[in-house]
């Protein structure tokens, strides 16, 4: 057994080492930005006003509209009491994914990430500012900003950069397509954008509810994700990006449900993935994903494991498209769901 500093170290390493992979691969990770090492903390600034409670409270609907849980309209409530009296009126965003969220809302920020990742064309000529990683202080600075809004996943080290230049802050969830759910429900309060929300979320639970009824009685595969790059990988549970979707599809997270392990990434080490034997085995990989697959089926070979996995047997192995599964996307998540589904079940 890893004796708990000693695992510590040995997760701070492999986080440097993905970070370091993904620099060289050109590739940005704003949106999703970096894997949490351990379970997020949810628990989000305690400011906020008497005026900033009032938008928590009345009938409020569900992420299609369909009356919201207790949990839910809690959660949307921590996460509003960041923001002050009058909604912000310039917002920059560090995060691909709460600018495709703002862009849905009909939020045009002050400035967006400097990103490798397809904006709106309609942002084409907004400031950028830099990643969530390398922000460039003096320009955001500049803007003026009302809020920076980052995800909440990086906070204590987007709040180490932004902290010392007294910049208004705010974070939300973007990790699993529920957070992002979340999010896009409390810009919608926030912004006084609630019809738009609604109505973007119910087309999205749409066709959420389609392409579950599509899989619905088909024997549910086990499901292992592997993310990061050659250099270095991480399991990934159901609270991620991708995770999510295979989970709502019926899919077993065998790191969730089999390894009973809670962290949203975990260290990879190839007798978790033997001793849970997954049917499918998902790589999310930066940079080329045919070097990171070819890295694992090395290591797999070299540990005898090859020829004991079912995802081997049944050729199960597949690197899933970086575009779809990279980057935490509520825009993209009818399409995610139905290549999510065609790779598990058909």
């Amino acid at each position: 057994m890893i004796h708990r500093r000693g695992r510590t170290a040995v997760i701070i390493l492999l986080m440097v080492l993905i970070v370091a992979a993904c620099g060289k691969a050109g590739s940005d990770q704003t949106g999703n930005e970096a894997p949490k090492v351990v379970a997020e903390d949810k628990n989000v600034s305690n400011g906020g006003t008497a005026k900033t409670a009032e938008r928590t409270e009345g009938n409020e609907s569900g992420a299609g509209g369909g009356g919201a849980s207790s949990e839910g309209d809690g959660a949307m409530a921590e996460l509003l009491k960041q923001f002050g009296e009058q909604p912000p009126a310039r917002i920059v965003t560090l995060s691909v994914s709460i600018t495709e969220i703002l862009h849905e809302l009909g939020i045009e920020p002050a400035g967006v990430p400097t990103t490798n990742s397809k904006l709106p064309e309609s942002l084409a000529n907004v400031p950028r500012i830099g990643s969530s990683h390398q922000p460039d202080l003096e320009q955001i600075a500049k803007l003026k900003p009302d809020v920076v809004l980052g995800p909440a996943s990086i906070r204590d080290s987007m709040e180490k950069k932004l902290g010392p230049a007294s910049l208004p802050t705010a974070y939300l969830p973007v990790d699993s397509l529920e957070e992002l759910k979340l999010s896009t429900k409390t810009l919608g309060r926030l912004l006084d954008r609630e019809d738009q929300a609604n109505a973007f979320l119910q087309d999205v639970d749409r066709q959420e509810r389609e392409a579950i009824e599509r899989v619905k009685g088909k024997p549910a595969p086990k499901v292992m994700f592997l993310f990061g790059s050659a250099e270095a990988l991480m399991l990934m549970n159901d609270n991620t990006f991708a995770g999510s979707f295979a989970r709502n599809l019926g899919a077993v997270n065998v790191v969730s449900e089999q390894l009973k392990l809670k962290e949203a990434y975990v260290p990879f080490n190839m007798e978790s993935v033997v001793a849970a034997n997954p049917d499918v085995i998902l790589l999310v990989a930066h940079g080329d994903p045919e070097t990171v697959a070819k890295k694992f089926e090395d290591d797999a070979k070299k540990n005898g494991a090859w020829e004991k996995l079912n995802a081997f047997k049944n050729g199960k192995m597949i690197s899933l498209d970086f575009e779809l599964f990279g980057i935490a996307s509520i825009v993209k998540a009818p399409d995610a769901y139905k290549e999510m589904a065609r790779i598990l079940y058909d």
